[in-house]
């Protein structure tokens, strides 16, 4: 269970996933469920956005690379719009200069897909309690 920043009451995060790829979008959705309530799962960056703008969970979990919009584009969008969504980039993408630009656009998490199964619910739980991560692998 988490506590949400500011809040005396405990209360599961709403999340988001948006991931185009079903085996790995699967892995995140049964791990997070341990933990949080899964709202919606999409596998293109547009209609994620409009999900996101129409009824904001608490953290958006979103690749890099997307179909019809890619995730940076929608990240921009949503923190202009939506800014107290939490939003962790989930993503094969170790490239630094993608890691700075997440965090400069708003991101609160950035996690490596092969670190999936150790860091996701420990990213989840930072970034929900107003905290950011980074994989460990990119430290």
């Amino acid at each position: 269970m988490f506590f949400c920043s500011g809040a005396q009451i405990m209360k599961q995060p709403r999340v988001m996933i948006a991931e185009d790829f079903v085996l790995i979008q699967e892995m995140i959705r049964r791990t997070v469920e341990l933990e949080c309530e899964v709202v919606a799962v999409f596998e293109d960056g547009r209609a994620v956005l409009d999900a996101v703008l129409a009824n904001p969970p608490d953290i958006l979990l979103i690749d890099v690379s997307l179909p019809t919009m890619r995730g940076f584009a929608v990240a921009e969008r949503i923190r202009q719009s939506r800014p107290e969504v939490c939003i962790v980039f989930v993503t094969a993408h170790a490239d630094p200069n993608y890691v700075n630009y997440a965090f400069e656009i708003g991101a609160k998490g950035y996690l490596l897909k092969g670190s999936l199964q150790l860091e996701l619910l420990p990213a989840i739980r930072a970034v929900f309690s107003g905290g950011t991560y980074k994989s460990a692998l990119l430290r």
